[in-house]
């Protein structure tokens, strides 16, 4: 068997390889819902999105924010601080009520067109215990290979330290990324991308494209973007779980979900508005 004849095997492999990789699709709280109205829904922008996924190719699990479903009610009762009084249990009552709704709401958004979308309520999935998470996602591995498209949000997650946490959805893809075949993650949010200040303007700038290297060297300060109402924490460690998240997967793309043409851009590879990290160590 000739050199030549084992390289075209071993380039066949990998294209294989890389094309039974899964996207992991994040849309954001504040894409489909209003912030800053509890449980308003973006009706209008869920179903261009919706459409736009549906031309998705590749397999792919999707996780939605919870806006205004769940961080209004989250904030009211601090359940972001872990278990301190029974009255608490209240306010998990209404979120559970208000994200299954969103969950629903999203759900047969995606199905109506085309899609083959299956809910899942991540706590019920998964555990936090002293030491880490335990976790059952052979149910969810099966409905990828099945042909549906999985979709999780993130959730109060019940801890054996705290009796229970806000677990957000860029944690819960930290922990999906460890677990499956994941080539790129994609977050869908209410900005363009990723925007630095210039050093010598003092303007901020979109960057395009970065490697997990340019990342590293970030500074947090330098990131314009916030929001004091998100209880799943400051954008410190969005940029951490980003990170984390690079270690096991290809690369991490961040686009506007208000231009949803752009989606279009991303999958079929061309150039589109919008930042590109890439791991540089990845195969």
């Amino acid at each position: 068997m000739g050199l030549m004849h084992i390289l075209r095997i071993y380039l066949k492999l990998v294209l294989r390889l890389k094309n039974e990789q899964i996207d992991i699709i994040k849309i954001g709280g504040s894409i489909i819902t209003n912030k800053s109205e509890y449980r308003t829904l973006r009706k209008k922008q869920l179903l261009l999105l919706s459409k736009e996924l549906a031309k998705w190719e590749k397999k792919c699990i999707i996780i939605h924010g919870a806006g205004s479903f769940g961080h209004t009610v989250a904030n009211q009762y601090s359940i972001h601080l872990g278990f301190s009084n029974q009255n608490q249990l209240k306010g998990i009552l209404q979120i559970r009520k208000d994200m299954l709704e969103l969950t629903e709401a999203v759900t047969h958004s995606l199905v109506e067109n085309g899609v083959n979308a299956l809910s899942f309520q991540t706590s019920a999935i998964v555990f936090e215990n002293e030491g880490g998470f335990s976790f059952h996602f052979n149910p969810v591995k099966k409905a990828l290979s099945l042909g549906f498209c999985p979709i999780l949000s993130g959730d109060v997650l019940f801890t054996e330290a705290k009796g229970f946490r806000i677990f957000s959805g860029d944690a819960l893809i930290r922990l999906l990324v460890q677990h499956f075949d994941v080539g790129r993650v994609i977050f869908i949010s209410d900005v363009d991308g990723l925007f630095l200040q210039d050093p010598e303007t003092k303007e901020d700038k979109l960057v395009s494209s970065l490697t997990t290297n340019d990342f590293e060297n970030v500074e947090i300060g330098e990131l314009n973007q916030d929001d004091s109402k998100d209880v799943t924490g400051e954008m410190r460690g969005k940029i951490e779980e980003i990170k984390s998240i690079l270690e096991h997967t290809s690369e991490v793309i961040l686009v506007n979900g208000f231009h949803p043409e752009r989606l279009t851009l991303v999958r079929e590879g061309d150039k589109f508005v919008g930042t590109t990290i890439i791991n540089e160590n990845s195969t």
